[in-house]
């Protein structure tokens, strides 16, 4: 028993330190030069300069289970909160191998990397409390796992989904409007509003006006003035969809 759990420890490690920066059509770094996004109706992302030096890099593992398609909007996400980010923290995607071995996988949570899994509603992390209808899952702190329960998306916007999560998994809590609100909006959630990116760098401790952020046609957007929204629910957070609330 010892000597097999041995086994599995150097072959973890083996695997982690040979897997490939860019696999499987995942770039290892999604911070393009300019804007991710511009859109037709006049949304679209500030640009302010970046810093001189790179941040700190928050290591993703995206399942291999993920159709190309789900890949390109898992990618489509992680380039878009790099662009926010400026610089100061970055997503750093990898494929991972089919079948990793339980060891690998908890290597990669101490070393602060989050895997990207691909579940759907027969998981027990959607069968139990916040998950039971949620469209996806983020559990842990300093690394752990994003589950995107497949069956549940539909024809939602996974590059929103995803999004959302990674707000999470930056140190955002839900908000009561925007991307990180707690309910899916397919409107909200198409790109990482202000409000979301004043959440993260107060999180990170950044510099706010260094970060990026998407603004609409007429300028700077904020949320509108409301009555307070109740206390966000307690960790993990989790994003439902629209149905649930409306029952």
């Amino acid at each position: 028993m010892l000597l097999a759990s041995g086994i599995t420890l150097l072959v973890a490690a083996i695997l982690l330190s040979t897997l490939p920066a860019s696999a499987g059509g995942l770039p290892a770094r999604a911070a393009p030069a300019g804007p991710p996004y511009a859109y037709n109706d006049g949304w679209h992302y500030t640009q302010h300069p970046s810093p001189v030096s790179t941040g700190r890099a928050v290591d993703l593992f995206v399942d291999p289970d993920f159709s190309p398609y789900e890949r390109d909007r898992i990618i489509s996400a992680m380039r878009q909160w790099n662009y926010v980010m400026n610089g100061f923290v970055r997503f750093e995607a990898r494929l991972l191998p089919y079948n990793p071995p339980p060891m690998m996988l908890a290597q990669i949570r101490r070393a602060g990397g989050w895997v990207v899994a691909r579940v759907d509603s027969r998981h027990p992390i959607s069968q139990h409390g916040e998950g039971t209808h949620a469209l996806a899952v983020t559990t842990g702190n300093r690394g752990g796992f994003v589950y995107v329960i497949s069956d549940r998306i539909g024809n939602r916007d996974l590059s929103g989904v995803v999004m959302h999560e990674f707000g999470h998994v930056l140190g955002a809590g839900h908000d009561s409007w925007g991307l990180m609100a707690p309910v899916y909006n397919a409107a909200m959630g198409r790109c990482i509003d202000h409000d979301a990116v004043t959440l993260i760098a107060q999180a990170q401790r950044l510099p706010l006006n260094q970060l990026n952020w998407c603004v609409g046609p007429g300028g700077e957007f904020h949320a509108p003035q409301q009555a307070a929204a109740p206390a966000p629910a307690p960790y993990p957070d989790y994003r439902t969809p629209m149905a649930a609330r409306q029952r």
